[in-house]
């Protein structure tokens, strides 16, 4: 008889909870991804974009090094050279991922500016990447095949967001 009525409080609790978990409001996930553009001197042009959740994310985003972000939910840049031919795309974040070992990014959510230090794109051998100081010095290199690196464009430090989009 205790073990029946054990039986019945656990399952009395177990809705309890569950009907409380309904009524309870879930605020939905608000992403917003944001578009930037680089270009170096010689024109040499970086474009990408990055997102995520605008109603949980701090004043200062900072993602640096491979694995799971903090907030970063992705970002892909892409290389073109100054007649406009693609060099290269990277998906330096996929599912909140970053697939980087020195992938390193800095965004103001408030004023919607990058900053600080900044590593994206790619990192072995035969791939682009731009690295460098925002309002600095910022720098787009070539990875040759054996693993020295070229700078093929650079700037102030000047970097542009382009655009934002959101959706709910």
């Amino acid at each position: 008889m205790l073990s029946l009525k054990n039986g019945v409080i656990i399952v009395l609790l177990s809705v309890f909870i569950f009907l409380l978990g309904g009524l309870m409001p879930i605020s939905p996930a608000h992403a917003i991804t944001i578009d930037f553009q680089w270009t170096g001197t010689t024109g040499y042009l970086a474009k990408g974009s990055f997102s995520y959740d605008e109603a949980t994310a701090p004043k200062i985003i900072s993602e640096k090094g491979i694995g799971k972000t903090n907030i970063l939910q992705s970002l892909a840049v892409t290389f073109y050279t100054p007649s406009g031919e693609l060099i290269s795309r990277y998906e330096d974040i996929v599912n909140g991922v970053a697939k980087g070992n020195y992938f390193e990014f800095n965004f103001d959510t408030e004023n919607q500016q990058i900053f600080g230090f900044i590593d994206i794109g790619g990192e072995v051998s035969g791939e682009t990447y731009l690295k460098g100081t925002i309002d600095d010095n910022l720098s787009l290199f070539a990875i040759d095949n054996s693993g020295l690196e070229k700078i093929l464009d650079n700037n102030s430090g000047s970097f542009a967001v382009a655009n934002q989009s959101s959706n709910a």
